[in-house]
């Protein structure tokens, strides 16, 4: 057990059962991966779990909210210039959120997510740009959301 805790403390408190350092990349297209929407955005899908993990870890909005505003960019972008260019954008947020992690350890998770969802693997049409921008919306609310419930528990527990 002191493996793992150790493992965890290093990993930014993620947990990864493997002991390697780095996210395990998306491998096909993100509309091929994430076929099944209901499992992406339902209550307790997986992007109110990763709001959930995110919140456990003390991830500010502001944070999640730097990267949604980075992809309603791209999504917009998507109009007007070609995929490739829209990609490379995409793709630019990933050293920003390199750097934060590099900052404060917390934010570990998120650029994790960030490395599993955005490569070339995963980003191959404009679809899977979609997708990514669609998915981070639905985190972005749900965080919102626990964050008000934990708010709301915190003040009933005062009294």
């Amino acid at each position: 057990m002191k493996q793992n805790n150790r493992n965890n403390r290093n990993n930014g408190g993620c947990y990864n059962p493997n002991n390697e350092s780095s996210a395990k990349l998306i491998q096909v297209p993100l509309s091929e991966h994430y076929k099944d929407k209901s499992k992406l955005y339902l209550p307790d899908g997986i992007a109110h779990k990763k709001a959930k993990e995110f919140q456990r870890k003390k991830i500010k909005s502001h944070q999640l909210r730097k990267i949604l505003n980075q992809s309603k960019i791209c999504r917009t972008e998507l109009e007007t210039k070609n995929f490739t260019e829209v990609r490379n954008s995409l793709f630019s947020i990933l050293p920003l959120a390199a750097y934060n992690a590099g900052r404060d350890k917390s934010l570990k998770c998120l650029f994790n997510f960030l490395k599993e969802h955005l490569n070339e693997k995963s980003i191959k049409s404009k679809k899977d740009i979609i997708l990514f921008d669609e998915l981070f919306t639905s985190i972005v609310a749900y965080h919102k959301f626990e964050e008000e419930n934990r708010d709301v528990e915190n003040i009933q527990s005062d009294f």
